[in-house]
């Protein structure tokens, strides 16, 4: 049988042994990697793709003979050359350098070599006289030398990209790239899951075409098209995760809320919501009513009323006889929000609980009994509600303010403890994985643009770390003057510590100045009077860990000194400053951001970002977006060609098709 009958012949379930150069040893080995079939070949894409190499010229080779600085050192070159001669030393040995002396067909006067290192066995491969078209490494450190160059076919394209595979012990990369573009043909029996008129409307590729792209690109645009292709295939499967996700009916949809209930939430609040909040309200009090469980982001400035929100939604799961719980990350705003949330409930039969770390014995007791019961009750609590002894007789709604200061695993620990209770996200800066989420369409985003109030605008500094001091003698007359000042260090002890750092600003620029100091060894009860001194201006400044990065809502303060930043996220760093210039008669703000040389370039960006949203897909490009169906909240994704930057628009296009009826209706 000839190849060309025996490539024709290929099926995709065929053994990947029917192809040139993988015998019984190497069919073993490749088994040992699951690539049984050619279709395990062939969904092994490539890795990555070479730029194409570029034509050498004779002034190239002339000047890497020489070893001029102008030479194209360490850039992939192609040339033509015939073999002069061949030289191995040690003659035997795995150390071996392989040196080919070969006669380039552009500077036929220049001498070129080829080194090949512990490859003695491709001596044969390198006759004298024979004409080669080579591809590698231009170097000029001793005289014109290709490093370790593939032989490339010369009637390839030019401009032809390069697949690389990872590699695969035992099957070197020239015999799985020929074996790949050998089992190709055998793609004209894969059927494309999707119909023909959906790819045309998309503008993509069939999957066998794309297929045949990725592992042959004749150029970098029909790549990107094959790309998206696969791109639209990984968005597909998260899709149908989340429509099944979706389709779990929550308990607390037992009924539509009134109309009428509507009304009287609305009376607990003592302000009038603006068009923003009306708006996410909506939205979530038509998905309350169609029976559909509620999986929502609630993107907010700092300000701009996410907690009013959660508030009147909390209130309607509750009048329908469920629980709500609303977790925060520090006890500085789980006791703001119980402050807040009682006196929005004074005489109403709802019960408003609190669990926090440092609750009395007698105290904790009696929440955790009352929880257990099936009665309505809004819960608000610090981790303290991750503990195995909270138990939810009726949870349906979790509330997560701040998100990004609770890991994957403690979420999922808290919503275990209800029967697919409705999610509400909140949070000003998104974390990567929360932001992948909501782009993803897995979290549908609803956003608060308007600020309750007004707020005068921050300015971000910058600044290396040394100059902190120095800056903040420049802020003593204004601190002296009545202005405030917030000073935060991320860690409590050690150089650059939060301790080590007031010490220093006491007897230093700051000395005589009353300052305040709130950390997470201090109670719950301390923190709140020391902040309560700092409102009431009792005290200039309030040093703090990131514990003042939410929950402080404390009008009119001016400055703000971050040491140490390269420790943050920029997130972190947008909520810090997000206490500053407060309120309706605030005066502007001043933000300063003190980090080392290594990491100014990522802290820059904080300079630029004004807006939550703008600071976290900043940090989605730096990060990454994480294991969207793992428990990393950052890094690379579990996707391999989904790209959500560039691909945003087939988000749309996957959830404004009809799949399930698509995939029941034959092409």
């Amino acid at each position: 049988m000839s190849t060309e009958t025996q490539k024709a012949g290929l099926q995709l379930e065929d053994s990947v042994q029917m192809l040139p150069g993988l015998g019984p040893g190497r069919t073993e080995l490749l088994a040992g990697a699951r690539i049984r079939t050619i279709r395990d070949l062939l969904l092994r894409l490539p890795c990555a793709h070479l730029a194409p190499a570029r034509p050498v010229t004779a002034a190239d080779l002339e000047a890497a003979a020489r070893g001029d600085a102008e030479a194209p050192g360490g850039e992939r070159v192609r040339v033509s050359a015939r073999v002069l001669s061949i030289s191995l030393w040690p003659p035997s040995g795995r150390r071996s350098v392989l040196t080919l002396r070969l006669c380039a067909a552009v500077a036929p006067e220049v001498v070129l070599r080829a080194s090949y290192f512990s490859q003695p066995y491709l001596k044969k491969s390198f006759p004298e006289g024979r004409e080669l078209c080579l591809e590698g490494v231009l170097s000029s450190r001793r005289g014109a030398t290709l490093i370790s160059p593939r032989v490339v076919n010369p009637e390839d394209p030019e401009d032809a990209l390069q697949p690389q595979y990872d590699e695969l012990p035992g099957v070197p990369p020239a015999v799985l790239r020929r074996a790949v573009r050998a089992a190709l043909p055998a793609l004209a029996s894969w059927r494309d899951p999707i119909p023909a008129h959906l790819l045309e409307a998309a503008e993509l590729p069939s999957w066998s075409e794309a297929l045949t792209i990725v592992h042959a690109p004749p150029s970098a645009t029909a790549l990107e098209r094959a790309r998206r292709r696969f791109a639209l295939q990984e968005i597909l499967r998260l899709e149908r995760a989340h429509r099944a996700a979706r389709a779990a009916v929550s308990p607390s949809a037992e009924r539509a809320v009134a109309p009428e209930v509507w009304e009287r939430i609305r009376a607990r609040l003592p302000f009038r919501l603006n068009e923003d909040q009306d708006a996410a309200l909506a939205a979530m009090r038509e998905e309350l009513a169609r029976g559909e469980r509620l999986q929502r982001l609630l993107h907010g400035e700092v300000g701009s009323g996410k907690t009013a929100v959660a508030f009147a939604l909390a209130l309607a799961v509750i009048a329908g006889g469920g629980q709500a719980a609303v977790l925060a990350p520090t006890e500085i705003l789980a006791r703001q929000h119980l402050t807040q949330f009682r006196d929005w409930l004074h005489g109403a039969r709802v019960s408003v609980v609190g669990l926090l770390g440092d609750d009395p014995t007698r105290a904790r007791a009696a929440a955790l009994a009352r929880l257990a019961k099936p009665e309505p009750a809004l819960v608000v609590g610090t981790h303290a509600l991750f503990s195995p002894a909270v138990r939810f007789a009726r949870l349906r709604l979790v509330v997560f303010d701040e998100q990004h200061r609770f890991g994957v695993r403690q979420k999922a620990a808290l919503l275990a403890k209800g029967v697919a209770p409705h999610v509400l996200t909140m949070t000003a800066t998104p974390i990567p994985r929360t932001l992948a989420w909501a782009r993803y369409g897995a979290l549908d985003p609803l956003v608060l643009r308007t600020r309750v109030g007004s707020s005068a605008p921050v300015t971000t500094r910058v600044l290396p770390a040394k100059d902190w001091l120095i800056e903040a003698a420049r802020l003593r007359p204004l601190l002296e003057a009545g202005a405030r000042a917030f000073f935060v260090a991320p860690r409590i002890d050690g150089e650059g510590g939060l301790l080590a750092c007031s010490n220093a600003l006491r007897a230093g620029p700051w000395s005589g100045l009353p300052m305040e100091q709130v950390h997470g060894r201090l109670a719950g009860a301390a923190i709140e009077a020391a902040v309560a001194r700092f409102r009431r201006r009792e005290s200039s400044v309030l040093c703090g860990t990131t514990v003042v990065e939410v929950g402080l809502d404390v009008p009119g303060v001016e400055h703000m000194l971050i040491v140490g930043a390269e420790r943050l996220g920029l997130a972190s760093l947008h909520q810090l400053r997000g206490r500053l210039a407060r309120g309706p008669s605030a005066a502007a703000g001043e933000c300063l951001i003190f980090g080392s040389e290594a990491a100014k370039s990522r802290l820059s960006r904080i300079e630029e970002c004004t807006d939550g949203f703008q600071v976290a897909e900043a940090d989605l490009a730096t990060r990454g977006p994480g294991s969207l169906r793992g428990v990393r909240q950052h890094g690379a994704p579990g996707f391999r060609l989904f790209d959500p930057a560039r691909d945003a628009d087939l988000v749309q296009f996957a959830r404004s098709t009809d799949w399930e009826t698509v995939f029941r209706t034959p092409d």
